[in-house]
């Protein structure tokens, strides 16, 4: 393919060949530095080093189980958290002044109706108050 590409060069008019030899250029600026023989342009593609390429690989592979873990571990802290938050609001919750003062300001700002049940059925039953907003 390279040759059949070279003799096309060679056979078109100036301009092509004018337009060939940048365009090899600027390819060649980008990959690697020009070498001293710029005459003979060689507009194959150069070869690809497979072990570099598959130490990157494995480089990114291992990246990448490195940030699947730390993610598993932020999320059992966040769950460790909500957990934590749940237990001190259900605390805070038990004591008769903070029900009232929350139901207060359930009347006058309201909340969706399911939500209002949940605090109306608190004093019936013993059940932890947990609000999670919507979204």
């Amino acid at each position: 393919m390279c040759e059949k590409r070279t003799r096309k060069i060679k056979k078109g008019s100036e301009l092509t060949r004018l337009r060939e030899q940048r365009r090899l250029q600027r390819m060649r600026r980008g990959s690697t530095p020009p070498s001293s023989d710029e005459s003979n342009p060689s507009p194959c593609p150069p070869v690809v080093d497979k072990v570099a390429q598959n130490r990157v690989i494995l480089e990114l592979a291992w990246k990448t189980v490195a940030l699947m873990h730390k993610n598993r571990l932020i999320q059992q802290k966040i769950i460790a958290l909500q957990k934590e938050t749940s237990d001190f609001v259900a605390t805070i919750m038990k004591h008769p002044e903070n029900k009232r003062r929350y139901v207060e300001h359930v009347r006058l700002y309201g909340i969706p109706q399911r939500l209002q049940l949940q605090v109306q059925n608190i004093d019936k039953q013993n059940i932890p108050l947990k609000i999670e907003p919507n979204v």
